[in-house]
């Protein structure tokens, strides 16, 4: 898969994700990251809305279906996504 966010491009295995959650988690901490989803139930509410919508993401955005079997990387998106920063 061909994300736009090169950090995304580079999570290939479970330690890539733990790292990459780690970090996210530090950014949002530190206040590098704006996040809209501060609370664990806002979050985990809009990571299942993301989820749930994610077609139009990869139709528009990755120009490929949704792929049958989640990797690394797309467990990351979704995390990264349920925080709405920029």
């Amino acid at each position: 898969m061909n994300w736009p966010d090169t950090t995304l491009n580079a999570i290939q295995s479970r330690e890539d994700l733990a790292d990459f959650l780690t970090e996210l988690a530090r950014k949002v901490r530190e206040g590098e990251l704006s996040v809209e989803n501060a609370t664990t139930d806002s979050f985990v509410d809009s990571a299942g809305r993301w989820a749930r919508s994610m077609d139009g993401f990869f139709m528009n955005v990755i120009k490929e279906p949704v792929p049958e079997t989640p990797d690394w990387s797309m467990i990351a998106a979704i995390f990264r996504a349920a925080l709405v920063y920029e």
